[in-house]
């Protein structure tokens, strides 16, 4: 399609409802610009071939920084991650950073400013990772480059290591094959938050041209160089350290599901000197379109990412089975139990992971005074129990996103007195050298408590229940609901806000057959009653578009929120029962089946109701 016929087409779409103002506004910017040359075929074909649903998407609106940094599908387009939004997003942080090192004076006369650069094992993270490289040398910031893919906590400890005043990584994490992203890493190692983030995308937009050097010049001036097998020695022992037991004779099967956890995981467990491992070969090699997972899709969440492993392990007899997405910051766990496996959930690990932190120092001469534990607020509350047993300090009501556990930890008088970080999404942190999720760090340590249990003739599924006994038993869900999407409609990201206000301007007052007590609204930090809607308290901590419907049986809850990079919201629901012999109590297995059932319950009807409001917008 030739310009002269495809600007009025653009216009007629605008006409026909098919595009929104902003839309329209990207897409003509796009499609003329010499900046955006580059993808003028490409909008071109779209256009005459009538993909308006895919185009309102793209150009619909500005891809922002959310939970885990910039993230979406690859494509063309203002809202999609592509050489030209990877490009704003190098050239705003440069810019961004060289002004609050100036305004804070951050930065010595005698040094460059600097940083670290790593990338997954994504398409194009590669060609991706070396154009921001390009970008900072550009600018006169330091970049040092990963030789080759590693992991995002790597990242995180590469920064601290190296003294760095910024850290890239490009990744999209556990997304489907055709997506990519940027993560920006604050001087602290963790992930930039309020104010920088949208200070950042300030610079972004703003964004015209690109001050990039090519690499052969950055290398002759000292503005690019690698980091290598250093890092990876003093973040693998480092790692290892963590593991405070003895006891080793564990078989373990670990697949990467074709990303980085090669680099991190693997090396981990065999410094902390676990031997007995098998890996998944037909998941292990580094592959963007992760050919050997179910449906592509490389998230250890999700059990069917861990059959290949699992069935790997049942031929050996194996005791257990790691998995870790790409970029290797979350861990997925099935624990053979009886001789069957069992899959445990996010809030599962982190509650064995707690319990053996703390166990481990209470043995070796106590829990440091002042120590705290942090936790979003979609994680299980058992977390709150084993604290209080304990009386460790814990924060449990943090925004959904380690980038608010690492503001917390930075924000110590002393980063020692972090003991454990945890969100239900299978994300976990042990040690304040890296300010992010680790799944190395989780297996080194999962694997020193499952050896210690198989010493004593247990399993992990026999700690759980000893703890479900003592505390209660508590049951999690979270289910996901999607929204239009390129073929969906193209007003997925419209639908997901309209429902989010709906469900704050008329809370519902009973989901299913309970009764909602309160309505905790982290956007303004109120609670109200939503029978009244009058107000009866406020909530501390950073806002967000997240709604909690507290239930009558304190601590039980649903909570809702929509994603920060994609067109969907996410639905959170925790039950518990009290353990047997406390008013109320029940036998663990009477209470198994009694709060499953309930859970479930809970949440297919607030998807239900979701859907029904979603359908009247």
């Amino acid at each position: 399609m030739s310009l002269e016929a495809l600007l009025p087409a653009i216009d007629a779409a605008l006409r026909d409802g098919k595009l929104n103002a902003e839309a329209h506004r990207y897409l003509k910017k796009w499609a003329t610009g010499a900046a955006y040359a580059g993808f003028h075929a490409e909008i071109a074909r779209l256009s005459e071939a009538g993909s308006w649903n895919e185009l309102a998407e793209s150009f619909g609106e500005v891809l922002p920084f959310g939970t885990g940094g910039r993230r979406g599908p690859m494509g063309v387009g203002p809202n999609r991650i592509n050489t030209r939004t990877i490009g704003e997003s190098a050239q705003g942080l440069a810019t961004y950073l060289l002004k609050s090192l100036a305004e804070t004076g951050g930065a010595a006369a005698d040094k460059r400013p600097s940083v670290v650069i790593a990338f997954d094992t994504r398409n194009g993270s590669l060609e991706f990772a070396r154009q921001v490289a390009g970008i900072f040398a550009g600018n006169g910031i330091a970049a040092r480059l990963f030789d080759g893919p590693r992991s995002t906590p790597e990242l995180s400890f590469a920064v601290r290591h190296l003294s760095a005043d910024a850290g890239v990584v490009i990744s999209a994490s556990h997304n489907p094959p055709g997506d990519n992203g940027f993560k920006a890493y604050w001087s602290d190692g963790g992930q930039v938050v309020p104010p920088h983030d949208r200070r950042i995308i300030d610079e972004v937009v703003r964004v015209e041209a690109f001050h990039e050097k090519p690499a052969a010049a950055a290398r002759a001036e000292g503005l690019l160089g690698d980091v290598g097998a250093a890092v990876d020695e003093a973040y693998a022992s480092y790692t290892a350290g963590l593991a405070p037991g003895r006891e080793r004779d564990l078989s373990i099967v670990f697949t990467p599901l074709h990303g980085t956890g090669t680099t991190s995981v693997w090396p981990s467990l065999l410094r902390a000197g676990f031997e007995k491992l098998r890996a998944v070969e037909e998941q292990w090699a580094p592959d963007g379109d992760f050919p050997g997972v179910p449906g592509r899709s490389p998230n250890p969440e999700n059990p069917a990412a861990l059959e290949a492993g699992t069935a790997l392990a049942r031929r050996h007899g194996a005791d257990l089975v790691l998995a870790s997405d790409p970029d290797a910051d979350r861990l997925g766990v099935v624990v053979f139990h009886g001789g069957e496996p069992v899959f445990l959930n996010g809030n599962q690990i982190g509650i064995l992971l707690l319990e053996h932190v703390v166990e481990s120092l209470a043995a070796r001469g106590g829990i440091p005074s002042g120590a705290v534990v942090y936790k979003t607020l979609v994680t299980t509350d058992l977390i709150d129990r084993i604290c209080g047993r304990r009386n460790i300090a814990l924060d449990g009501d943090l925004l959904v996103g380690f980038k608010y556990i690492a503001e917390k930890i930075r924000a110590l008088p002393d980063p020692d007195l972090f003991l454990f970080g945890t969100e239900e999404s299978h994300g976990y942190l042990r040690g304040a050298a890296v300010r992010d999720k680790d799944a190395a760090q989780a297996a080194v340590i999962l694997c020193d408590r499952a050896a210690a249990a198989k010493a004593r003739g247990r399993t992990l599924v026999d700690d759980l229940d000893v703890i479900y006994r003592r505390e209660g038993y508590y049951r999690e869900l979270s289910k996901g609901m999607v929204f239009g999407g390129p073929d969906g409609g193209g007003r997925g990201i419209e639908t997901m806000r309209a429902l989010m206000a709906s469900l704050r301007k008329d809370p519902p007052r009973a989901i299913g057959s309970e009764a909602v007590v309160s309505v905790v609204d982290r956007e303004n930090a109120s609670i109200r009653d939503p029978r009244t809607g009058e107000q009866t308290g406020t909530v501390e901590g950073a806002q967000g578009n997240v709604l909690v419907f507290r239930l009558a049986s304190t601590p039980d809850r649903v909570t809702i929120r929509p994603s920060g990079t994609e067109p969907k919201v996410k639905i959170y629901v925790q039950v518990h029962a009290a353990p047997e012999g406390a008013p109320g109590g029940m036998p663990l297995e009477t209470a198994r089946r009694v709060v499953d059932a309930r859970a479930a319950g809970l949440a297919a009807a607030l998807e239900s109701l979701a859907r029904e409001r979603t359908a009247r917008l």
